[in-house]
C-alpha cells in the first residue's frame, strides 16, 4: 500500500512525498479546495473503518446518496487518480496565498542567488555538483536560479535529465542542493509558478494517504494543517512579550541581554517608539485580547508591574478565556521593596510596596532609586482600586530614576562587572521563562 502524496501542476509532478500531508504545502489550499470522487472516497472510508476501526463513519450527507459504497472495490479501480481525492485550485490562486504567507518569486530568486554565492567558498561544493566548474563563470548566480528553475519544470513527470542541456542539469543540481533538508518548500512553489497560466491547476493529491488511513475523506486536512502550523509556529517562534509601556520594553531586551544572552534573542518586545502604540495596564489587557482574536501563533506574554493595577488586570484577564500559549503574570516580588519610603495623605512611612507600586524602574537595584543626595526616590500613593481594595503608588520622579537605568545599562554593556544588584533582573527573566511554558 502507498503512503505518498503528490503535487501537480497542471500534468507535471513537481513534488512528492510520504507518509503524512504535508502540513506547510497545505497552507496554500483551503477546505473549499477539496475534490473527491463520492463513490470511491465512501469506499475507502469503509473499508479502513471495518479494517482498522479507527473511527466510526456517522452517515455524513455527502454519501447517504452511495449504496455502492458496499460493492466490490474493483468497481472503482478505474476511477483516475486525479478524480480521488485531494485539494487543488489555480496557479493565480495559489500565487497570490503564497504571497500573503511571505513567499514570493522574486524571494526564492533572492535567497537561491544568496545561497548560491555562499556555495563559493565550499572546497568540496564543485565536487559535489560534478564537473562543470567553466559554467559556473558562464552565468551569475541570480541566472543559475532562474534556469534551475526553468530545469525543473522541463525534465518532465519522468525526472528525465537526458531532456536538459549540461547547463540546465547544472544549475538544477544546485537548485536541488539548496532545497535539500528541511527547507520549506511553498518557497520553490513560488518560483516554480512564476509567469505559469494563472488559469493552470496546481493540484495535491492525497488519495495514497487517504486509502492508507492517514485520515478520512470528512477530515478538514488544510484546517488542520494550520492548526499543526500554529503549534509549530508557538513553539519555533519568538515569543512576544507585552509590556505597560516604551521604556520597559526599550530597557528590558537590553537587560535581558546582559543577565541571560543565553535566551534573550528568543523574546520579542512590543515596540512602542517605532508604532508609537499608546501604554498602560488596560493596553496589555487589550492586547492580549486582540493578538488571541487575529489567531496570533506565537507565544504571547503580557507581564504586568508588580502593583495595584497590574494586580486588577490579573484579575480581570483570569476572567478571559486565552489560548493555551498565552499568559499573563506581574514582575517578581521584591526583597527590599517590603520596607521602601512612601508619602501620602498619612505622611512619610516605609511600607511594602509589592503588589502596590513596584514598576520596571524598582529591578536595577537601589543604587538606582537614590537621588543625588543618596536618598532613595519615595513611592506616592495614589488612586484607590475597588476591584482589589488598595491603593496605586507611583515613583514621585521616574524619569529621573530611568535616566540612571539608562545610564547604569550602558555602562555594563561597556563592560562593567553584573554585581549582586542585577539579581532583580534575573529573577524577571525566569520570570518570563516561565511565563513561556504553554499551560
Amino acid at each position: 500500500m502507498s503512503h505518498r502524496w503528490h503535487l501537480f501542476l497542471e500534468d507535471l509532478k513537481i513534488l512528492e512525498g510520504m507518509w503524512e500531508a504535508p502540513t506547510r504545502l497545505m497552507t496554500v489550499f483551503q477546505e473549499e479546495d477539496k475534490y473527491m470522487h463520492r463513490g470511491w472516497v465512501a469506499m475507502i472510508d469503509r473499508e479502513n473503518a471495518d479494517l482498522f476501526e479507527p473511527f466510526e463513519i456517522d452517515d455524513p450527507e455527502e454519501f447517504r446518496n452511495y449504496p455502492d459504497a458496499d460493492s466490490d472495490s474493483s468497481e472503482y479501480d478505474s476511477v483516475d487518480v486525479d478524480q480521488r481525492f485531494g485539494y487543488k485550485t489555480t496557479v493565480g490562486t495559489a500565487a497570490a496565498r503564497l504571497e500573503l504567507m511571505g513567499f514570493t518569486a522574486e524571494r526564492c530568486r533572492r535567497e537561491m542567488a544568496n545561497f548560491f554565492r555562499g556555495l563559493r567558498q565550499w572546497p568540496v561544493y564543485e565536487h559535489a555538483v560534478g564537473p562543470g566548474s567553466d559554467l559556473a563563470q558562464k552565468v551569475t548566480d541570480e541566472e543559475i536560479a532562474e534556469i534551475g528553475l526553468q530545469g525543473y519544470l522541463k525534465r518532465g513527470p519522468a525526472w528525465m535529465e537526458e531532456n536538459l542541456t549540461r547547463l540546465e542539469q547544472f544549475c538544477l543540481r544546485k537548485l536541488e542542493i539548496f532545497f535539500d533538508g528541511d527547507l520549506d518548500h511553498r518557497l520553490l512553489i513560488a518560483g516554480l509558478l512564476d509567469r505559469q497560466d494563472p488559469q493552470a491547476i496546481l493540484r495535491l493529491d492525497l488519495s495514497d494517504l487517504l486509502s492508507g488511513g492517514a485520515f478520512k475523506s470528512t477530515d478538514q486536512v488544510s484546517t488542520q494543517a494550520l492548526e499543526d502550523l500554529r503549534e509549530e509556529t508557538a513553539s519555533t517562534g519568538p515569543i512576544i512579550v507585552l509590556t505597560e509601556g516604551k521604556f520597559d520594553s526599550r530597557v528590558l531586551p537590553r537587560a535581558l541581554k546582559l543577565v541571560r544572552p543565553d535566551i534573550a534573542g528568543y523574546f520579542k518586545f512590543l515596540d512602542f517608539d517605532t508604532t508609537r502604540a499608546p501604554g498602560g495596564t488596560d493596553k496589555v489587557v487589550a492586547n492580549l485580547k486582540s493578538f488571541a482574536a487575529a489567531g496570533v501563533m506565537n507565544r504571547v506574554i503580557g507581564l504586568l508591574d508588580n502593583d495595584t493595577a497590574g494586580r486588577e488586570a490579573i484579575k480581570q484577564i483570569a476572567s478571559i478565556t486565552l489560548p493555551n500559549h498565552y499568559s499573563a503574570c506581574l514582575l517578581p516580588d521584591l526583597e527590599y521593596t517590603k520596607s521602601y519610603p512612601t508619602f501620602g495623605p498619612s505622611g512619610e512611612i516605609n511600607d511594602n510596596i509589592n503588589g502596590r507600586a513596584c514598576s520596571l524602574e524598582f529591578y536595577f537595584g537601589l543604587n538606582s532609586l537614590r537621588d543625588p543626595k543618596g536618598v532613595s526616590v519615595p513611592v506616592q500613593w495614589k488612586a484607590y482600586k475597588d476591584s482589589v481594595q488598595d491603593y496605586q503608588g507611583e515613583l514621585a520622579n521616574k524619569q529621573y530614576v530611568q535616566t540612571r537605568i539608562d545610564a547604569l545599562l550602558t555602562a555594563a554593556e561597556a563592560g562593567d562587572p553584573l554585581d549582586e544588584s542585577w539579581e532583580p533582573i534575573r529573577l524577571i527573566a525566569q520570570t518570563l521563562i516561565d511565563g513561556a511554558r504553554t499551560r
